[in-house]
């Protein structure tokens, strides 16, 4: 029943209200001035208070007015009761500082007790309302805090401390399912002897928590009846509720949660606290995954780093048995050049030769990999002429086929760039060979070099500046649009090219981290059954320039065969 506080310096009125209050199941307090009234109000919250507006010392407006100042008791309901005249200034007054009612004496008695009950109504919805606000903030609070983080245990600390403030308890835990044991995420409140105690509890020992889990109900009640008058947990808790956590179906574990005081839980306090739980089931779920994963994936990358050391050593340990090889082929073929009787071996020789080669790059190209797998890839860049690496590269290639011709084009002037001259000399040879193996026999091959501030396809994050420029178009094959993008990829070869030329989807993987090691950056452009378009844009470099010598000779090298100045 509804408690109600009246104020009254008239100890009649006091009397007649008390008795008539009480007569109709009300609680009430009383009290003879307004310090007294506002001491009360504080320390017991009324749900309702009836207050004489002339009093000595403090009268009714003032008491109404520090009523509305203080949190805890801003709230209440408050009817204002005056003997004297109606005043209608007197009541506005009233109301303004924040009254509920103001009526005036002598009052009906059924009058009364209707505005009493009305007023009682509002405070009582107005308060579940409140009620629920605060429910939801805090459970929106222990959403919030329980995904703000994927570390199992702080979301263990974290669930428990929010369950213990929202539903106003004093001790708690969160225990989840490990085997034929419940282990102890977070408990709080408990002393450090018995949370030690409570840290692995087998499940056969517990049978609270067991019958939670099983039947996926909440348990509660008194902490004796429920773990014995004997139990460590009966001497610090009076009333306990056990929560199952479930997660599709499954009990993930329990949230325990106590009060040293007698509790009995209504319905919407029960609906509350299984909506707690739900959302620490999910929490923990989250957890659990995040951390497996985490788990896994440090699992993989040790594998991996595994898998890349022993390619290495494999790499390293294969290429002396091919150079063995490789040196008795060749000699073998220079003999039997020299007898005739043995022509024929030379093809097979030559194809040996070739097989070793071939061999030979895959297993550098495997050895590369391993290396930027285990971060041991090196570049040992200095300033050097682009253009004229690119020349040397382009005839060394051009010396490779006699199906195709490299049609270079230089511009007048050096492109120094910051290079490692046997990884750039990687890179432009695997762009080359590549065009001429997917271009069809006499397709020309264009390579071009030169000095451009605005790149193709230059990267956002990439500074503006000067930079050099090479390109390697063919009239080959192409490449499908929707597979572009993963050219570069580890072990990934376009579809339109399998079946037609060998190769382990390596090169263009190891070109990248090239490139990219030189601060620089790579692009295709191409369309199927037309032909390619490789780039490469490396940063330029400033040198100081020297005064040659008189005596020094001037330089009387040739640009290349099929080269063209432009």
């Amino acid at each position: 029943m509804a408690t109600i506080l009246i104020v009254d310096d008239q100890l009649d009125n006091l009397y007649v209200l008390q008795r008539l209050l009480k007569g109709h199941g009300y609680d009430v307090l009383t009290a003879e001035n307004g310090p007294s009234a506002l001491a009360i109000a504080a320390a017991q919250r009324p749900d309702l208070i009836l207050l004489d507006v002339m009093m000595p010392e403090m009268d009714g407006f003032e008491v109404v007015q520090r009523l509305r100042d203080q949190p805890q008791t801003r709230s209440i309901p408050v009817v204002l009761l005056t003997a004297n005249a109606p005043d209608e200034r007197l009541k506005i007054q009233g109301l303004k500082l924040g009254a509920d009612e103001y009526l005036t004496q002598p009052i009906n008695n059924n009058e009364l007790l209707a505005r009493v009950q009305a007023l009682l109504r509002t405070k009582r919805t107005q308060d579940e309302l409140l009620g629920r606000n605060a429910q939801l903030a805090a459970l929106l609070d222990i959403v919030q805090a329980s995904t703000s983080t994927l570390d199992l245990a702080e979301v263990g600390q974290r669930l428990v401390s929010g369950a213990l403030a929202a539903s106003n308890m004093d001790l708690g835990g969160l225990w989840v399912l490990d085997g034929a044991d419940l282990i102890a995420l977070a408990q709080q409140g408990y002393s450090d002897e018995l949370a030690e105690t409570r840290r692995r509890i087998p499940i056969a020992e517990s049978r609270v928590s067991a019958r939670a889990m099983q039947r996926h109900e909440v348990i509660y009640g008194d902490a004796r009846t429920l773990f014995g008058a004997d139990s460590p947990m009966a001497e610090v808790a009076r009333t306990i509720i056990v929560l199952p956590l479930m997660h599709r179906g499954t009990a993930l574990g329990v949230l325990q949660l106590a009060t040293r005081e007698q509790r009995q839980f209504q319905a919407e306090e029960l609906a509350f606290l299984g909506a707690i739980a739900n959302a620490a089931a999910v929490a923990v779920q989250n957890a659990r995954l995040y951390e497996e994963s985490q788990r896994q994936r440090a699992e993989l990358e040790r594998l991996d780093r595994e898998k890349d050391e022993f390619i290495s050593i494999i790499s390293h340990e294969l290429k002396n048995p091919l150079a063995s090889i490789k040196g008795y082929a060749g000699l073998l073929q220079r003999r039997a050049r020299k007898d005739s009787t043995l022509q024929a071996a030379v093809k097979g020789l030559e194809v040996i030769e070739q097989q070793v080669n071939r061999m030979s790059t895959l297993l550098d190209q495997l050895r590369d990999v391993s290396q930027i797998g285990m971060d041991r890839f090196m570049i040992e860049p200095a300033p050097q002429d682009l253009a004229e690496l690119t020349q040397r590269v382009a005839l060394d290639m051009q010396a490779t086929t006699t199906d195709h011709e490299i049609e270079l084009h230089l511009r007048d002037e050096p492109l120094i760039c910051a290079i490692d001259e046997f990884r750039m000399s990687q890179v432009l040879g695997n762009l080359i060979s590549n065009a001429i193996k997917y271009s069809p026999a006499g397709g020309a091959i264009e390579v071009d070099v030169f000095r451009s501030d605005l790149p193709p396809h230059q990267p956002l994050d990439l500074a503006n500046g000067s930079w050099a420029v090479v390109t390697v178009t063919d009239h080959g094959i192409g490449i499908p649009q929707d597979v572009q993008e993963r050219l570069f990829q580890r072990f990934f070869r376009a579809p339109n090219t399998k079946g037609r030329v060998s190769g382990m989807g390596l090169g263009l993987y190891i070109t990248r981290e090239i490139v990219q090691r030189h601060n620089g950056y790579i692009w295709v452009e191409s369309v199927e059954n037309q032909g390619s378009t490789f780039g490469v844009a490396l940063p330029l470099v400033e040198v100081e320039h020297t005064t040659q010598s008189a005596d020094a000779p001037a330089d009387e090298s040739s640009p290349a065969v099929g080269a063209s100045p432009s």
